[in-house]
């Protein structure tokens, strides 16, 4: 019976000291350093080779060296990620966490993403830059992306709206009959039948086909995708009419924001800001660049007489009247960005 009992006590002893090994233990391990844990960022955008596709090299860049890594950016470039639709939606739904493109690639989360692309509010493009710095006009914009789940990291000019043909078109009276491929926004296209033009809805991707099949005669959009996509093979009749802007925001989802802890949200927006100014620079070198592309390609460029342009403008300035008069939440917008243009000039 003694035997038995040293022994038991002996167990029990044994097993205390285990315990208390295995609490120390635990102790041990829950005040260690937690590995640090990595977030994917994927980063979508329709085109390649440009000022959109250089934000997101930069911001890769900024934003996993400032958070040592815990936050991976896979950048997707060429609609890799799906056409404009696909990627609103997976911003919605948090399955894409960014994406960068013209403000009214936007439109099927909010119409009102187009106001960026009316016309009237932008003299040329440096005038386009400067405004897009105003607080007033970044504020507007913010507010819009944040109304709607997601938050805006950064703005930059893509460029000043120009149209390409796989025929000569050099003056309005060559409008008529053309079928013009434009983004899904309502404003580009009334713009375009305000020429006299057929605007066809179309995604980036299907576009160079369309055009080696005539199914369509041009398209408008900028030069960093004409040069880019080497369109200067089949529309190398360039018309710039410099109508509108197009304005590239980048927006990164809420879900996927809110799911960061807060240093981490803040290393998100502030990498924006931080490589905001150096892709401007890149693009405005990169303009230059694109543009002796084209034309060392065989591509050519012309512009409306003066009268022609005017007429162009007035047009084009009209139909944007009639879009904000039924649309009151587009028309406050628009005011807003016009006022802080204003101030820009």
């Amino acid at each position: 019976m003694q035997g038995q009992s040293t022994g038991g006590l002996c167990g029990r002893a044994l097993c205390l000291l285990g315990l208390a090994a295995g609490l120390g233990l635990a102790g041990a391990l829950a005040s260690s350093p937690v590995p640090a844990q990595e977030f994917v960022m994927k980063f979508a955008t329709q085109t390649a080779n440009d000022t959109q596709t250089e934000f997101m090299r930069a911001y890769k860049a900024e934003l996993e060296t400032a958070t040592s890594n815990r936050i991976r950016v896979d950048p997707y470039a060429s609609a890799q990620l799906g056409a404009a639709p696909r990627q609103a939606e997976g911003l919605r739904l948090g399955t894409i966490e960014a994406a960068v493109g013209p403000a009214e690639l936007f439109v099927g989360i909010d119409q009102r993403f187009q106001a960026l692309a009316l016309s009237g509010l932008f003299k040329d493009s440096d005038h386009a830059r400067r405004a897009l710095l105003v607080p007033a006009l970044r504020e507007a914009v913010r507010d819009l992306a944040a109304s709607r789940n997601l938050v805006l990291i950064g703005m930059n000019l893509f460029d000043l709206q120009e149209f390409v043909f796989t025929t000569p078109v050099t003056s309005l009276k060559g409008f008529p009959g053309k079928r013009i491929r434009v983004l899904a926004s309502e404003a580009e296209q009334r713009a375009v039948s305000a020429l006299g033009g057929s605007p066809v809805p179309m995604a980036l991707p299907e576009v160079l086909a369309a055009l080696q099949q005539h199914t369509i005669d041009g398209q408008t959009t900028g030069m960093p995708v004409y040069s880019a996509f080497r369109y200067y093979d089949t529309s190398p009749y360039l018309l710039d009419t410099h109508l509108w802007a197009l304005v590239s925001i980048s927006v990164v989802s809420k879900i996927f924001y809110n799911r960061l802890p807060p240093e981490l949200q803040k290393a998100v927006v502030e990498a924006g800001a931080k490589v905001e100014p150096e892709v401007t620079k890149w693009s405005l070198a990169r303009d230059a660049a694109d543009r002796q592309n084209w034309t060392d390609h065989g591509g050519k460029i012309a512009t409306l007489s003066a009268d022609e342009q005017g007429d162009a403008v007035r047009r084009s300035t009209e139909s944007v009247e009639a879009l904000l008069n039924k649309n009151a939440g587009l028309k406050e917008l628009y005011e807003k960005i016009r006022a802080a243009a204003k101030s820009a000039l």
